[in-house]
């Protein structure tokens, strides 16, 4: 059985990335237009570091969504037999 608190942050945790990862690339242009180099690549890393994590969160979300699912359709299915 999986935890519904697990469900639960991992389907608040995407949204959240998605927009940070907006920002960091808004900032990362914006420093870039103020001629920083060294700040908008720092920015562009830790967005891509936060992209990842946003697509860790959306396999791990269709995995725990899929075995639900699964066990979801077996308990209706041991009843029929």
């Amino acid at each position: 059985m999986i935890p519904r608190r697990f469900l639960t942050t991992l389907v608040f945790a995407l949204p959240l990335m998605v927009f940070a990862f907006a920002v960091l690339m808004g900032a990362a242009a914006l420093t870039q237009a103020m001629q920083d180099a060294v700040g908008a690549r720092v920015l562009r890393w830790v967005a891509g570091g936060v992209l990842v994590l946003a697509v860790t969160d959306m396999l791990l979300l269709l995995c725990v969504l899929g075995l639900k699912a699964l066990n979801d359709n077996d308990h209706t299915d041991a009843g029929d037999g």
